[in-house]
């Protein structure tokens, strides 16, 4: 059997999820196959969920009931529509999930003390399992000392991310990665160009290969050409033995098609037991 090559939405899936996630995400994994993710993985899971998830912790304290931090996350406030609202209603279900399994009911048991432990144990054991549990490999060359997340002295959790250092080449291997790597990131482009009415995360993931494939060597780039790239990166960086594991079934399956290469889809949970 194939092993697995993890892309961030099963990395998070498997390892800060629910039950439920994790059992799609684990059924999507061939039987015997040896988990594999990525540097560049790591860090779209750090700048994107992890992120999203440390901001719920931080800006919990500004409220004094789990009642009114939930109204506020659904009240449609601009500051609040900054942060993936995915990863937010994520955290919530987990929460309930988690809360329901111990106490036999959530009616009476919700708080914002809870809240913030259970998003602390999540962040500090999911990403002990990400970087522990994974064959972690680096052919793109991204950042290899992105700290773990810690509680800081106010209590606030935090992150520290390089990422103004994206797309410097001091920093960043990526200019020398997608060299290596012209013709599959050519027949990318080709490829995502035949799709009529592309939408919107594709229009922007062709106009990103197409600047990364034609930057001057040494220059430095915007780093939002990097993360506009994402799922096709990941491809790239996949060895053709492995399949790429994802739930994201719409973007990877073209990508794949045009690289030839295996692809397992993890289902929607139903459940979050």
């Amino acid at each position: 059997m194939p092993d697995a090559f993890l892309d961030s939405s099963v990395v998070i899936g498997l390892f800060f999820r629910n039950r439920g996630e994790r059992k799609v995400c684990e059924d999507a994994v061939p039987i015997t196959a040896t988990l594999y993710c990525s540097r560049y993985v790591i860090f779209e899971v750090s700048r994107g969920f992890l992120r999203n998830l440390i901001n719920l912790h931080n800006i919990s304290f500004e409220h004094e009931s789990f009642a009114d931090l939930h109204q506020a996350a659904h009240s449609g406030q601009l500051r609040f529509k900054r942060y993936a609202m995915e990863t937010w209603l994520g955290a919530f279900d987990d929460y309930f999930a988690e809360m329901a399994l111990e106490q036999g009911s959530i009616e009476n048991g919700l708080d914002l003390f809870e809240l913030r432990a259970k998003i602390r144990g999540w962040v500090r054991r999911g990403w002990r399992k990400m970087v522990t549990k994974c064959a972690i490999i680096n052919d793109i060359g991204c950042r290899p000392d992105i700290t773990a997340p810690f509680v800081r002295s106010d209590d606030l959790l935090d992150q520290r991310l390089p990422l103004e250092q994206c797309g410097q080449p001091t920093a960043c291997e990526l200019q020398s990665f997608m060299r290596g790597h012209a013709s599959r990131a050519q027949s990318i482009l080709d490829g995502l160009r035949r799709i009529s009415n592309p939408d919107k995360e594709t229009a922007r993931r062709i106009e990103a290969i197409h600047h990364l494939s034609n930057m001057v060597p040494g220059k430095p780039f915007s780093g939002s050409n990097c993360h506009s790239c994402g799922d096709a990166l990941i491809c790239l960086e996949s060895p053709s033995t492995m399949w790429v594991i994802t739930k994201n079934g719409k973007h990877f399956e073209p990508l794949v098609g045009i690289l030839r290469i295996g692809l397992s889809i993890a289902k929607p949970a139903k459940s979050t037991k």
